[in-house]
């Protein structure tokens, strides 16, 4: 399954107008927000249609779990289901399982899960999780009008010019890189995304800079920036691109005519039963549009990708204020 899905639900009193772009989309907030209401009106209208009070009306095949069925496993309901957008409602823990993680990531299927608490086992994007803001009624409307809005960013929050130290996940190619890219500063692994929270506790170093693949950070976001918040003396920055590979792609480090348009709208690209991540997708676009003389490696960084043209094309890819501090 591939591609961006539009939903727009009503009611009477109410209207949700949102997308689903990837395999995994998380709908976070408080009670009485509205994340019930909207996955019970799309319930009713599965099962009674018009007759319901609702209308759903969406370029996608859809389905709602709501709670356990009498005699039948949350997997025995799924498996049926190809190329749909399953919404699971909270409470339901078995979506916290390796079991789970496992299936819907196999599944083809897009998941969009109601859950304040963060799925520790699938890889989500920071751009993927969204809260139900309400707007205000327009003149010209009878209903409220609600949308998703997206919690986390990419770009870097950066309170000064000093990075004393440059934290990545990557231990390869991509710390081959950031090494190079960020010379005057001390660049360390942190080994993986999980242990990045870990490596931010540890240090004592003040102006850390963090780096992580913002592509599948998405259950790790909220530890990070709310540690960082609680330590503001440690003045800590983080920066989270889709992925080291995808700041090589859209840097123009690599050629190829269909580059940008694969760039430009990565959901009509991605079939999710193969990349359980964007992540893992960029890599493979990498690999495949690198010539064989400057051919990359996720292990072993060539040469070519840390050459002074090539650094300079990557610092012009980054934000204005990032530029400030290379």
């Amino acid at each position: 399954m591939k591609g961006r899905y539009k939903f727009e639900v009503r009611s009477k009193k109410v209207i949700f107008r949102f997308e689903i772009k990837r395999n995994i989309t998380i709908i976070k907030g408080d009670s009485a927000s509205g994340k019930t209401t909207l996955l019970n009106m799309m319930y009713e209208y599965l099962l009674n249609g018009r007759e319901s009070g609702f209308i759903v009306s969406t370029n996608a095949k859809y389905y709602v779990y709501l709670r356990d069925v009498p005699g039948r496993s949350w997997k025995e309901m799924f498996e049926p289901l190809k190329k749909t957008i399953i919404f699971v409602e909270e409470n339901n823990n078995f979506i916290f399982s390796q079991e789970f993680a496992e299936y819907a990531l196999a599944s083809g299927n897009y998941f969009v899960f109601v859950s304040r608490a963060p799925l520790k086992m699938l890889p989500y994007s920071i751009h993927e999780i969204y809260e139900i803001k309400t707007r205000k009624k327009q003149a010209d409307m009878r209903q409220v009008l609600c949308d998703f809005e997206e919690l986390y960013s990419n770009f870097p929050n950066i309170n000064n010019n000093k990075m004393s130290l440059v934290v990545t996940e990557d231990s390869n190619s991509g710390f081959t890189f950031y090494s190079a890219l960020f010379e005057k500063s001390e660049v360390i692994s942190a080994g993986g995304n999980s242990n990045i929270i870990n490596v931010m506790k540890e240090q004592t170093t003040k102006d850390m800079f963090v780096i992580a693949d913002g592509a599948a950070f998405g259950s790790m976001v909220e530890d990070c920036l709310e540690f960082a918040e609680q330590n503001m003396d440690k003045r800590i920055s983080m920066w989270m691109p889709e992925s080291f590979e995808f700041i090589l792609l859209r840097a123009g480090i690599v050629q190829n005519n269909m580059l940008n348009a694969i760039l430009d709208n990565p959901c009509e690209y991605v079939e999710c039963e193969k990349y359980p991540s964007w992540e893992r997708f960029f890599t493979e676009m990498l690999i495949r549009f690198s010539d064989e003389k400057y051919k990359y490696s996720k292990t072993h960084l060539n040469h070519y990708y840390i050459l002074p043209h090539n650094l300079e094309k990557v610092r012009k890819y980054l934000s204005e204020t990032l530029q400030m501090t290379l």
